[in-house]
């Protein structure tokens, strides 16, 4: 298991705590011996049965559980610190070491949750359970990035749309304004023609009495009835002149 002396289980305790004493009562705490405390504590683990390692510390080591994680994890690395012999150095080394295979760990786990999403197979070395949840975490995460996009693509397409009812509304409007223009000025043009035809006075032209009579006579549906109301209009005002007249008398 190692390059270090096996040691009992009944007496492991026990050295333990003199390496761990030895450790904290230097100065400049030497790497080796927190390395062999690790050591100690490997081989403890392995010979104990499952869930029973912790209480074992717990009673038998005058140090807490990370002091002891801490020195399992330096007898793990122990190939990679051949040239440290500061303890906080080698501390420090350590946690360099964890989080660069951590970083390749989860590199690792990226490409298998990216080979698995694109094929629908899960590649070699898939973690069941941790590969799992990846892959579903990043499922969840392509379905919102596809529905924010669709969202984006509706709500774009709506504003496309709205500005081109707008854009319709204005060109409707725009043409029905220079309709009733271009009608309103060919009227105008028009009435002044027929007051030059019938030749009014100079006051007739402008008398907007005149004016209401044509548009009245505009409204009508056809000439067929406008001849009507103009005869109907003269009799009504030969009526009122006669009337006019006979009351000057």
């Amino acid at each position: 298991m190692s390059d270090y002396q096996q040691v009992s289980i009944v007496t492991a305790g026990e050295e333990l705590n003199r390496i761990h004493a030895g450790i904290e009562s230097k100065m400049r705490s030497t790497v080796q011996d927190a390395i062999r405390a690790g050591e100690i504590l490997a081989q403890v683990k392995e010979r104990l049965p499952h869930g029973d390692f912790l209480p074992w510390i717990k009673l038998n080591c005058r140090f807490s559980q990370q002091s002891a994680s801490n020195y399992m994890r330096l007898f793990e690395y122990r190939s990679k610190l051949p040239t440290v012999s500061n303890l906080q150095e080698a501390y420090r080394q350590v946690e360099t070491l964890e989080a660069q295979e951590r970083k390749t760990d989860d590199q690792k786990a990226r490409e298998r949750v990216a080979t698995f999403v694109k094929t629908g197979n899960k590649p070699e070395g898939w973690r069941r359970g941790t590969d799992d949840k990846l892959a579903q975490e990043e499922i969840e995460r392509d379905k919102r990035i596809k529905a924010e996009q669709e969202r984006i693509k509706l709500e774009s397409a709506k504003k496309e749309q709205t500005a081109q009812e707008s854009k319709q509304e204005y060109d409707r409007l725009f043409n029905d304004a220079m309709k009733y223009v271009e009608n309103a000025t060919t009227s105008i043009t028009k009435r002044m023609a027929f007051k030059e035809r019938i030749r009014l006075s100079h006051e007739g032209v402008n008398d907007s009495f005149i004016d209401a009579l044509m548009d009245y006579l505009d409204e009508l549906d056809d000439d067929s009835r406008r001849i009507e109301a103009c005869y109907n209009i003269i009799k009504v005002c030969k009526g009122i002149a006669n009337d006019l007249q006979a009351g000057r008398k």
